[in-house]
């Protein structure tokens, strides 16, 4: 999945400044981590606020405080650890607030251990368990008799939804926790998700983006064994979808039949995330990719072909035990030659429990601190070179941007290719798509005027 996100996110449905709803009734949600972790996130707003609850701006102005975690690198438990502390004080103040850790963080072993570390937690929820999240809820009002509550059941969605089509992941990526904290893959049926996608767009959803910790894999644990290209043609036929997405694709599972369902759809944007995590043979193997360097290159070489104006973005990691400096030149001059439009980049960072973890526990493997963040910065640097000539050449061009919201008095949208756009305008354009020529490039967006 993509790199990490940090999300305090308020849906238009519900503002806090608007809204006299009680603190019994409010209720708090930050998020870290990837696409999954938000869809996550998106789908218990959705419920909470189904059954009474108000979103609130800070986390002492709740009754119910939810942190969302993500256990797929150091970096991102740190963060969790950190906001933990500071609930202290709320808890302190306020001793009736409920405080619900929730996520990849939290698993069958380690709860108990967690219950003596972080006092501070009422409840430990696993990933995607949304209904038993609500169930904590000290003062939700039920209206039916059911308490798990899709994302479907939104009043008013946001603009864009990620839409999960399957959880869980069976493949054994060495430095990978994600089966280990969301277990294997289970595909939702075509039929089902259909019928979410038809209400979200029937509510004002204008993007859907289908998302998968191998989203190309889904299906094939079904009856008749559909695949990611089927549902994506039962979706794009939605009366009202403007545009389609799906995240994020494995190069083992990408197949021909979907490369040419995005080309001939013209709702479905030509934007692919292909992780290629290394441009070593000798790295991918320790990694357990399953795949070359020369077949990724090939695969790229496809869908390039195929998909006229493609926007490519990958998943790279540097410094994963075995790598050597040669191996990381070899990923330099891989993305030198993609000139990827957005490579999400991370350090490595032992997950416990994982191959990897045992791997770095090598002298002869291990890559020090200090050599990963120097790699990290220095692939950091050169696709950012790349990304602001990408931008570069979008200059003068005219783009359908498709409106979410505003940002710092602006209008702030997507492109197809999906970047960032933001121009002024004085009506409300939420939900619109817009024209809208380029005035001003940088590496990761665009600002211009609306045509």
């Amino acid at each position: 999945m993509q790199d990490l996100l940090f999300l305090d996110k308020l849906f238009p449905a519900q503002r806090p400044d608007r809204d006299t709803t009680p603190r019994s009734r409010r209720y708090y949600l930050w998020t870290v981590g990837c696409q999954m972790n938000v869809s996550d996130s998106e789908r218990l707003e959705a419920a909470l606020q189904n059954v009474g609850y108000s979103p609130a701006a800070h986390p002492e102005e709740a009754s119910f405080i939810v942190l969302n975690s993500c256990s797929v690198r150091a970096s991102a438990e740190e963060r969790i650890f950190g906001k933990l502390g500071e609930l202290v004080r709320v808890k302190r103040a306020q001793p009736d607030t409920r405080v619900v850790l929730w996520g990849c963080m939290v698993g069958p072993q380690n709860q108990s251990i967690f219950a003596q570390q972080l006092p501070m937690v009422d409840y430990f929820v696993s990933p995607s368990a949304v209904d038993a999240v609500v169930a904590l809820a000290p003062n939700a009002v039920y209206t039916l008799d059911e308490p798990a509550l899709p994302v479907a059941n939104w009043e008013h969605p946001p603009v864009a939804v990620h839409v999960p089509i399957q959880y869980g992941c069976n493949r054994s990526c060495a430095y990978c926790v994600i089966p280990l904290r969301r277990g294997h893959e289970r595909s939702r049926p075509l039929a089902e998700l259909v019928d979410e996608c038809q209400r979200l767009v029937a509510r004002g959803a204008r993007e859907l983006t289908l998302l998968g910790q191998i989203v190309d894999s889904w299906g094939h644990d079904l009856p008749g064994r559909p695949q990611l290209g089927d549902l994506i043609e039962a979706v794009h036929a939605i009366p009202g979808l403007q545009r389609l997405r799906f995240l994020t694709s494995h190069p083992a599972w990408m197949t021909d039949q979907l490369i040419a369902t995005v080309a001939s759809l013209p709702r479905c944007m030509p934007d692919i995330n292909l992780p290629v995590q290394s441009g070593s043979d000798q790295v991918l193997k320790l990694m357990r990719r399953g795949y070359t360097v020369a077949r990724y290159t090939a695969l790229v070489e496809k869908i390039r072909a195929t998909i006229p104006n493609v926007s490519l973005t990958t998943d790279i990691i540097v410094g994963h035990p075995g790598e050597t400096r040669e191996d990381f030149a070899q990923t330099l001059a891989l993305c030198a030659a993609i000139r990827f439009d957005k490579v999400h980049i991370a350090a490595f960072s032992a997950r416990p429990g994982t191959l990897a973890a045992t791997q770095e526990a090598d002298p002869a493997l291990a890559v020090s601190e200090a050599e990963k963040e120097a790699r990290r910065r220095e692939l950091e640097s050169a696709q950012e070179q790349i990304a602001t000539e990408h931008s570069a050449n979008m200059l003068g061009q005219t783009v359908q941007a498709l409106v979410e919201g505003e940002s710092k008095g602006k209008w702030r949208g997507r492109s197809p290719n999906n970047k960032l756009v933001f121009f002024p305008h004085p009506d409300d354009l939420t939900g619109q798509l817009v024209p809208v020529r380029i005035t001003q490039t940088s590496p990761w967006s665009l600002q211009g005027q609306a045509v």
